[in-house]
């Protein structure tokens, strides 16, 4: 497989050991504020956004306070060193053949990676942003590797910089992305240019990519209930724009050129995930994820601006 080289920064890592002062709660939440944003972390859970609010109004879905460990009932999680799902848990990648265990009891094939799975260590915070961090050691996957994520409230919005070095002695594979929740799906419209989409079968998996069909799309503006859909789409641009009555979500996204759309039928919530490779991308053994040398870093930035329709 021949090897590209990541586009960001080369610099090797600091190490996440160092605790700043910042804004948590006894339960280890790290709470965010600046002017009329809020945002909640659960480093411990994955790294994963509890809530978000914008004037006091949820941009994400919020994570209920019943929940349980699982980070499905959070606003949003990393996808990392991995998204989406790997067909029977198997690649093979420098001559290696990788096999990984299912990570969720209600899907055979392994999903999402390591890091909605791991604790994550508070390794910075202010009032307004936070840097949360973990290792991954060499198991089923078998490369080094350290995450990072850096969550940073703007006067307009949300950015979030999720990035991952190698810390192994050879090449290895990445998928990056994130996947946020929201909810009020009857009034959403999603606006996005997706000109191909992968079709999947019975199992979700990706068979074969198309030109995305007329009904499909989402270019002009539509509902996102429009069309029940669990899809990879290809050739985004990084920018997709969200909107209610009353509220108005544009995502910009570096890095991302694939969108993955969960968008199920009869549901409040639903999806738009950010992702550097569509779905499958690792079974499929062609150059599509990115490869990151020993001691390099490779990372994405999305951007969630709000503002009123």
């Amino acid at each position: 497989m021949p090897m590209r080289r990541p586009r960001p920064s080369s610099r090797r890592p600091a190490d996440c050991i160092v605790q700043l002062p910042g804004v948590n709660s006894g339960e280890g939440f790290v709470v965010l504020e600046r002017e009329t944003m809020r945002l909640t972390l659960d480093p411990r859970r994955g790294g994963t956004i509890r809530d978000f609010t914008w004037r006091g109004e949820d941009v994400l879905r919020p994570t209920p306070a019943d929940a349980g460990d699982d980070p499905f009932d959070t606003a949003c999680f990393p996808m990392v060193p991995f998204a989406n799902r790997v067909a029977h848990g198997r690649f093979v990648f420098g001559g290696r053949d990788v096999r990984l265990e299912p990570n969720w009891s209600a899907d055979p094939h392994p999903l999402h990676g390591h890091g909605w799975r791991s604790s994550w260590t508070v390794a910075a915070s202010t009032a307004s942003s936070a840097r949360v961090c973990f290792e991954g050691r060499e198991d089923q996957w078998p490369w080094r590797f350290r995450c990072e994520q850096f969550f940073r409230l703007m006067p307009e919005g949300l950015a979030i910089a999720l990035s991952v070095d190698n810390l192994s002695e050879a090449p290895m594979p990445v998928i990056l992305g994130l996947h946020p929740y929201f909810q009020d799906a009857a009034h959403a419209q999603l606006q996005a240019e997706l000109p191909r989409v992968w079709l999947t079968d019975d199992a979700a998996l990706p068979v074969r990519q198309t030109p995305t069909p007329s009904d499909w799309r989402f270019e002009p503006r539509r509902a996102i209930n429009a069309v029940p859909l669990d899809h990879s789409f290809s050739g985004w641009n990084g920018f997709a724009t969200l909107r209610w009555p009353h509220r108005t979500v544009t995502l910009r996204a570096t890095h991302c050129n694939h969108l993955h759309v969960y968008a199920p039928a009869g549901k409040d919530l639903f999806c738009v995930e950010p992702q550097t490779s569509a779905a499958g991308a690792l079974g499929r053994n062609g150059g599509e994820a990115a490869v990151v040398a020993p001691g390099e870093r490779f990372g994405i930035e999305v951007n969630f601006m709000v503002g009123a329709s």
